[in-house]
């Protein structure tokens, strides 16, 4: 009796829903972007879906190819502890010779671009987390990092299971934090609870590791404030948002000023008179600088104003279906690595998606996040992508096959 095992192939519906959604967004660019693209670049209203498309090209050849790739090749040691050492390396290069754009240093400029190495390092932070956690798994099977006694063990689960591999993934977070780039912080510090959460490690090293992290932070932030009491100063645009949503609320006691709240009431005011069928594509009035810089941020709102209920209802159901195949792929997952990879670039993408539409809807305040595959920013575009495509990997190399149609008894 001989068993064959089906060959692996293509997610094809996760494969479509990619192009459904890239076709999509650039749709909706092209629309929301004409007005700003117009003013920016010798009267061209096609200048952003332009770069965006380079952009686009990029990260739909790299996704394709890194799909093909088999997902063991990730996982390998030299792989991701480069993977680790590049994003520690960026986050360092960034603050020390990174362009500075609106007082934060975020950007290094190649040529005409601008590239914000923090989307790098979101990637590279989640492929060595997976394969650090795969390597301690199988280093434990095999019968290594055993401890002498029962307490000892417990305090060896944390270290090699929680403080150093979280501890490590949390240093260059901080390191983005202090760029400043608070969104970009919340979403790796998201990401990093979530793949932790799915990689099987013990209550107790959670509980051991985390206290013993909080407490090291607590220590750090103290010596951090007493050094520089005017530590405000670097997050200052993180208070103005706290002071601009409470005031947008309704709190009459905060003290900000009409032109702060401009951004957030007129993106507001957009998306609710876009009604149920929304004013038309191509129709918005709020794009024609009511609402700054409409290709980022606030794309949804102005989508909103133009295609209305129905039209954001179907954006956010094209999202839903999207989480739902992400799903499905990490449920078939047949290794550890293959597990965090597809969770952690899910997490990477779904999260980004509800922050956004959380601060368009006015439910958090304003975070700079833009919104997958649809707001303008080619560096998010091309990882964005790159994550996508190691998603594909996982679906066509790192998944249990199915058991209807995974393998033939001869």
């Amino acid at each position: 009796m001989t068993k064959i095992t089906a060959e692996r192939k293509t997610n094809i519906p996760l494969l479509l829903m990619m192009f459904v959604i890239i076709m999509f967004g650039l749709v909706i660019l092209y629309s929301v972007s004409g007005p700003a693209g117009y003013a920016k670049s010798v009267h061209d209203s096609a200048y952003y879906l332009k770069r965006q498309i380079i952009w686009t090209v990029v990260g739909i050849i790299s996704a394709i190819v890194i799909s093909f790739l088999p997902v063991n090749l990730f996982k390998h040691p030299v792989i991701f502890m480069s993977a680790y050492f590049v994003s520690l390396g960026l986050a360092i290069a960034v603050k020390l010779f990174g362009t500075e754009l609106n007082g934060a240093r975020r950007w290094i400029m190649i040529g005409t671009y601008e590239l914000q190495p923090s989307e790098i390092c979101k990637i590279g932070l989640i492929v060595a987390l997976a394969g650090y956690r795969e390597y301690i798994v199988k280093l434990r099977a095999k019968g290594g990092l055993k401890a002498s006694s029962g307490k000892r063990q417990a305090w060896n689960h944390a270290f090699f299971d929680f403080i150093l591999p979280v501890g490590g993934c949390l240093l260059v977070d901080i390191l983005i934090l202090f760029e400043p780039h608070f969104s970009c912080f919340l979403i790796i510090g998201f990401v990093i609870f979530i793949c932790t959460l799915n990689s099987g490690t013990g209550i107790r090293a959670w509980f051991l590791g985390g206290l013993t992290l909080l407490l090291v932070g607590i220590i750090f932030a103290s010596a951090y404030i007493a050094v520089n009491p005017n530590f405000r100063r670097n997050f200052a645009h993180v208070y103005q948002r706290l002071n601009i949503f409470a005031a947008t609320s309704g709190d009459e006691d905060v003290e900000v000023t009409e032109d702060e709240t401009r951004q957030v009431t007129n993106a507001h005011n957009a998306l609710g008179s876009g009604g149920m069928w929304g004013r038309g594509i191509g129709s918005s009035r709020a794009k024609y600088n009511y609402v700054s810089e409409a290709q980022n941020d606030y794309i949804f709102s102005i989508y909103v104003e133009e295609t209305g209920f129905v039209g954001g209802a179907i954006l956010i159901f094209i999202y839903a279906i999207m989480f739902a195949l992400f799903v499905q792929v990490i449920l078939r997952t047949n290794t550890v690595f293959s597990r965090m990879l597809a969770t952690g670039c899910s997490s990477l993408i779904m999260i980004q998606v509800i922050l956004n539409l959380a601060v368009e809807l006015q439910v958090v305040p304003s975070t700079g996040v833009t919104l997958p595959f649809v707001s303008y920013g080619g560096t998010a575009q091309l990882f964005l992508l790159v994550a996508y495509g190691l998603i594909l990997s996982v679906s066509r190399s790192g998944t249990a096959p199915d058991p209807k149609k995974g393998s033939v008894t001869t």
